[in-house]
């Protein structure tokens, strides 16, 4: 098995019908084929005016994911990664693509229209599982049988049905069955890639975790929802109200369990939130949304400093033309005015349901504001001021994000030191 940054394979035909979808990062909740369908087609429309110039492998950066298409005679393979792409990668790839087509090309017409691409080809799905392996697997990690009409059958199919309970962490089942972790892992990553388990307590204390509108059902109490939830789990009905209010769109999950430890059990808020992601309630923050929360993040601090050195007058003043300068209304959605202060709504929802290629466009914009609002500011007072940024930035957000959140980032930093190069 080798290790690498892809978090999903999909296979598309020439027009752009998904055919195959595999994820091999059980957190990439949000590369849902048909939420996508339209960037991987947008995609997959440049890769043909690429292939015609003789091209049959290209990549798509776009400082999120990496995007690499693979291309043979009837269908296109797109590996979306994070990070660095490794060369060892392509060849792997390829040879898979070559027997999935090779599958495929047996099929009718009319089989191929009633494929489930989340769990067709279950024999491919154990190649890739074993050519590539999981992205990475926590011991933490708690599997559970699907229970599903279109998912195969636990019983009977593996030696570790009797450990998997829904309860043990996958260090759990390597100490009851008392077999080799390197054995375990890898029989919980084939029932995986058949679709047979999914995967509980996948959260790591660093995941930043914001609500859903699905949340509010759960907070009404009169709702079928929330009757449900009391009658399973009043446990977590327990630490509902004061949890829901601390997903601000800011923190990490380790900040929200700390902040309410003193309350309640870690373990139970924990388990809580493990229960909000299953039903999605919540999500974790996908490479593209912690991107716009940088730049958000930027722009606030931008916005905060410019008031310390300059005036709240001169800074909303320039805030405001800057605005005006702005059609999105995802972006000038999220900025609030009241009681003479403007500051920036980390908790809106108007990110749900977007594509990648959508959030891509609307982190630029982010980026257009930012630079926008430091260019109106007064030149007398720049180079104090753009000192005084660069101080919160690297205190602030390079403590907060990892190099793959900052990548392209570092952009506004050169643009900033040219501003201010004959600026005294």
């Amino acid at each position: 098995m080798l290790g690498h940054s892809i978090q999903a394979i999909l296979i598309m035909d020439k027009g752009g019908i998904p055919q195959f979808l595999m994820k091999l990062d059980p957190k990439a909740t949000d590369l849902d084929p048909m939420l996508v369908s339209g960037f991987f087609t947008a995609v997959q429309t440049f890769s043909r005016e690429v292939i015609e110039k003789g091209a049959s492998e290209f990549q798509v950066d776009y400082g999120a994911r990496l995007f690499t298409i693979i291309s043979s005679e009837h269908l296109d393979l797109v590996s979306v990664s994070v990070g660095s792409w490794l060369e060892s990668m392509t060849p792997v790839l390829s040879s898979l693509l070559r027997r999935y087509e090779s599958e495929w090309m047996k099929l009718s017409t009319n089989e191929k229209d009633k494929l489930d691409i989340h769990n067709s080809f279950s024999e491919f799905r154990e190649q890739v599982i074993q050519n590539l392996s999981f992205r990475e697997v926590s011991p933490k990690w708690v599997p559970f049988i699907i229970d599903s009409e279109s998912t195969p059958s636990i019983e009977g199919g593996t030696y570790l049905a009797p450990y998997i309970d829904g309860m043990r962490s996958i260090e759990g089942v390597i100490m009851q069955s008392g077999l080799q972790r390197d054995e375990v892992i890898s029989e919980i990553s084939r029932l995986w890639a058949i679709g047979t388990i999914s995967f509980r307590s996948i959260i790591d204390n660093s995941d930043i975790v914001i609500s859903t509108s699905r949340i509010n059902r759960l907070l009404q109490t009169s709702s079928p929802e929330r009757s449900e939830l009391e009658r399973l789990h009043p446990d977590i009905v327990s630490v509902l109200s004061r949890l829901a209010g601390m997903f601000d769109g800011r923190r990490t999950v380790d900040a929200i369990v700390k902040s309410l430890s003193e309350q309640y059990d870690e373990r139970d808020l924990i388990q809580a939130i493990d229960y909000l992601l299953e039903v999605n309630a919540v999500e974790v923050l996908s490479s593209e949304k912690r991107r716009i929360l940088l730049v958000k993040e930027s722009f606030d601090i931008a916005l905060r400093v410019a008031e310390k050195i300059y005036t709240s007058k001169s800074a909303y003043e320039c805030l405001e033309t800057a605005i005006g300068d702005v059609s999105v209304p995802e972006v000038v959605g999220e900025i609030k005015h009241a009681e003479n202060r403007w500051w920036v709504d980390y908790e809106s929802r108007l990110h749900e349901g977007l594509d990648p290629k959508r959030l891509m466009d609307l982190y630029s914009e982010w980026m257009s504001l930012l630079a926008q609002f430091v260019k109106l500011l007064d030149t007398k007072k720049l180079k104090k001021y753009v000192d005084t940024l660069v101080g919160a930035y690297s205190t602030y957000l390079l403590e907060r994000y990892s190099e793959q959140d900052l990548r392209g980032f570092e952009e506004f930093g050169f643009w900033l030191e040219t501003i201010t190069a004959g600026v005294r």
